[in-house]
């Protein structure tokens, strides 16, 4: 089936339209609520096939959910200004203080002006190096691994863009610290979540469990950062990286250098926002690949197509035009971060929509990426809808794995190309089987995890061919 089109060339984003807004009874509320305690991306799915695309809501604040696209617009683009990040963001705060993720303002746009040249499209096949390190060491390891069991993915995936950005950002190697880092963040995102679903009743500065030991963990991660900005104050080799552009900054009207505290806090949101959600990318377009065996004999088809036996180069990367597909189908179904809240500072209308200033408003990206008015057959699995002349004709907010505007991810093009190159180096060697053939929920937090460990097999892709088992 073709897929629906609904382009700004096509269609004007702006033309007016009537939406209907929908109202909950209290008991419903209540009932919702307890359903977003538990997966507030599931819920999200029955409430749009439930009551449509807008619904306003009074647990846990009053305000509303948006979950179509040209609302999405409205809130990160067209009228963006009106839409600061909400009050959910400072539960982070603990986590990440005042780095790019969290800041606002003057100190956002200084911090984003200093590290916004490493991420420019030009620049990041410089790291390329440095990511098919990184998975040559992963690679290495599943080799000797080869028969011992299945392997937990997701961890490995976690483990592998921790040390590609940790090198590539930072020129550190966090391999020993690796496990105490992905702990940490665990332990954090949890207690954020908790805190941010609690409707204010959960505080920071309770002696709750979660809270000590989210506590603990921040002051860990924060141990080790120390550690590695102080590596790079002494390091004698002044290669340009993220890091040394932090230690050399100074603020345009003092000349004073920035801030240590402030240097921590950009290099924990780099380390978050640069392994975490790649990671994660990989891990569900593997998830989804092993139920997939069509399509990942065509993935291995292109490379053998482009690559051979030789280490992939930095020409390769454009003509992998199928992995770069299946990698971005892989996060129009499980997007990185599942939705975005905001806050309104002042009323606004649209579409019949009434928005009442302090509302808090929820863009609903996971239900965006399946509306049925922009994707046909919506919950399958087809890369063909990113192929060259159908992902042109994509609305750009009907698909935001990396958000667009100016709070638009900054590393988006150093996580495209990690992401090609890794999932490239991975279904070349290996074959992956799963060890067990439920469905593996998500477990949404700010980022989108999967509810369980994702086990599989670690196969040889030549020995797994002469079984006459695969391409």
């Amino acid at each position: 089936m073709a897929e629906a089109e609904h382009t700004e060339a096509a269609t004007d984003p702006d033309a007016p339209r009537t939406f209907t807004e929908a109202g909950l009874s209290w008991p419903q509320e209540l009932r919702d609520f307890a359903h977003a305690l538990r997966n507030y991306t599931d819920l999200s799915l029955v409430v749009h096939a439930r009551s449509g695309d807008v619904v306003r809501r009074r647990i846990p604040r009053r305000g509303l959910w948006l979950f179509h696209p040209r609302h999405l617009r409205r809130v990160l683009r067209t009228n963006a200004r009106n839409y600061p990040k909400n009050a959910a963001y400072r539960a982070l705060r603990p986590l990440l203080g005042n780095g790019l993720l969290l800041s606002d303002g003057e100190l956002w746009a200084r911090d984003r002006r200093i590290v916004a040249p490493e991420f420019r499209e030009g620049v990041v096949a410089r790291y390329l190096p440095t990511i098919v390190g990184g998975g040559e060491e992963l690679l290495e390891e599943w080799s000797a691994s080869v028969g011992r069991g299945p392997r937990d993915i997701g961890v490995d995936m976690q483990r592998l863009t921790l040390r590609v950005v940790a090198r590539a950002m930072f020129h550190s190697d966090l391999h020993r610290e690796a496990e105490a880092i992905g702990h940490g963040l665990e332990i954090c995102l949890r207690q954020a979540t908790r805190q941010m679903l609690s409707v204010g009743l959960l505080r920071r500065w309770m002696p709750t469990p979660g809270n000590l030991a989210a506590g603990r963990a921040v002051r860990e991660i924060d141990r080790i950062v120390r550690d590695l900005i102080a590596r790079g104050r002494r390091s004698a080799t002044h290669e340009q990286d993220v890091l040394s552009r932090l230690l050399v900054a100074t603020d345009r009207e003092s000349g004073e250098p920035m801030a240590d505290q402030q240097i921590i806090d950009e290099v924990k949101t780099l380390i978050l926002a640069g392994h975490e959600t790649t990671g994660l990318a990989l891990s569900w377009t593997l998830y989804l690949l092993a139920q997939h065996p069509e399509v990942e004999a065509r993935l291995l088809a292109e490379l053998r197509r482009v690559l051979g036996d030789r280490p992939i180069e930095a020409a390769d990367v454009p003509a992998l035009v199928y992995t770069r597909m299946v990698l971005l189908e892989a996060m129009r179904l499980y997007p990185p971060v599942p939705a975005v809240p905001r806050e309104a500072i002042d009323e606004d209308a649209f579409d019949g929509i009434r928005v009442r200033a302090g509302d808090n408003v929820i863009a609903m990206i996971y239900v965006a990426h399946r509306h049925p008015e922009y994707w046909s057959d919506p919950e399958r699995f087809d890369p063909e809808r990113f192929a060259p002349g159908r992902a042109e004709a994509i609305d750009p907010y009907a698909y935001l794995p990396f958000l667009r505007g100016r709070r638009a991810c900054i590393g988006e093009h150093f996580a495209i190309l990690e992401g090609v190159v890794l999932l490239a180096m991975m279904v070349r060697r290996f074959h992956l089987e799963r060890s067990d053939q439920r469905p593996i929920a998500t477990r949404p937090m700010s980022t989108l995890r999967l509810a369980r460990p994702l086990m599989m097999r670690v196969q040889a892709r030549d020995a797994w061919a002469r079984r006459g088992r695969a391409p």
